[in-house]
């Protein structure tokens, strides 16, 4: 369940990717210092951050401060904050539905949202889902063929003895990526218990949790582990970049996904500005600048344009949709994974 790449990778390359993993704030704005500047949170990959911001200034006029985090910590900062920012964009929808049930999102009945199917979105319009991730496998064919070790192709893969140190995770702590994945185990296994004892015996291979889901595929990338768990997307951003080594792989049978969402904070300052920016974000425009461009994700708009390689191949089945479900059970989830396994 591989695509091919091409072997080899440049230093260049490397650093250009690596540079997308970190957190930074992005200042976009056609006439800075005029007017109310829009504070956006962004959880996803920051080329596409800047892509947002850039042509929602272009559309409208108005200047975009966007500070880019992971989601889990997106999530602590929405929490803490006073109207720091106005809108939350990117990152997984589970995480979303924890906000919704704090009090930090103001739902929105945007029209641009229309068509968006109603699994890609909350009821009461509180967040919508702009983009999807398949969760999958990032793997370093360098490494894998000094391992003596073929990429994986399913879950149970990843706990070949020979992959002792190789594997790479995020966390599920502080990375939506991380808990997409403790969640899709515990679907996968049949329960919490099977679920613990298939990390248990995946902990020995396991060499680094990163507090970001898209670190995995740049610790891959530089050939300290031979094999990530990630949203497919990010490997195939780091194998358009240059980094030749990597290959993306789904398991055989089931895997997660994401539904990556916006929302208008119910902080926020600037509310109407902050639902005009939800609207260009749920449109064709701004979906297909994640699915035409590199980085590359998955629209939820119909008639978006797909990038193949990041749709599930035969023998691959998302699991069924059960955002409610997996925001409610997290905290608990988590503890017990860190109870277990530990980061």
């Amino acid at each position: 369940m591989t695509a091919g790449v091409r072997r080899g990778w440049t230093r260049n390359a490397l650093a250009a990717w690596l540079a997308l993993v970190t957190v930074s704030v992005l200042m976009v704005g056609a006439t800075p210092g005029t007017g109310p500047r829009l504070a956006v949170v962004c959880s996803s990959i920051e080329d596409i951050c800047q892509q947002w911001a850039h042509d929602f200034t272009e559309a409208t006029g108005v200047s975009v401060d966007m500070v880019r985090m992971s989601s889990g910590q997106a999530l602590a900062a929405v929490q803490r904050s006073d109207g720091e920012f106005d809108v939350w964009h990117g990152g997984t929808s589970d995480l979303y539905e924890v906000a919704r049930s704090r009090g930090l999102l103001m739902p929105h009945a945007s029209s641009a949202a229309a068509t968006i199917p109603s699994r890609y979105k909350a009821s009461d319009g509180s967040w919508i889902g702009v983009y999807r991730g398949m969760l999958g496998f990032c793997s370093n064919q360098r490494v894998l063929r000094r391992l003596g070790v073929s990429p994986p192709e399913g879950w149970e893969d990843l706990l070949d003895p020979r992959l002792r140190g190789q594997v790479t995770l995020p966390d599920p702590r502080t990375s939506g990526t991380g808990y997409t994945m403790l969640w899709t185990i515990v679907q996968r296994t049949g329960g919490l218990e099977e679920a613990m004892e298939w990390f248990e015996r995946l902990r020995p291979n396991v060499l680094q949790f990163t507090s970001s889901g898209m670190a995995p595929s740049g610790i891959a990338a530089r050939g300290e582990a031979a094999v990530a768990v990630t949203f497919t997307q990010h490997c195939v951003n780091a194998h358009d970049q240059g980094l030749d080594d990597l290959i993306v792989g789904y398991p055989r049978g089931v895997t997660g996904a994401e539904t990556g969402a916006v929302a208008v904070l119910a902080a926020a300052r600037h509310s109407d500005l902050a639902r005009r920016y939800v609207d260009h974000a749920v449109g064709q425009q701004a979906q297909e600048a994640g699915g035409q461009t590199s980085p590359r994700q998955l629209p939820t708009l119909p008639g978006a344009y797909t990038d193949p390689r990041l749709e599930l191949p035969a023998g691959t089945r998302e699991l069924e949709a059960s955002g409610d479900q997996a925001a409610r059970r997290r905290a608990g989830l988590v503890a017990e994974f860190v109870r277990r396994v530990g980061p």
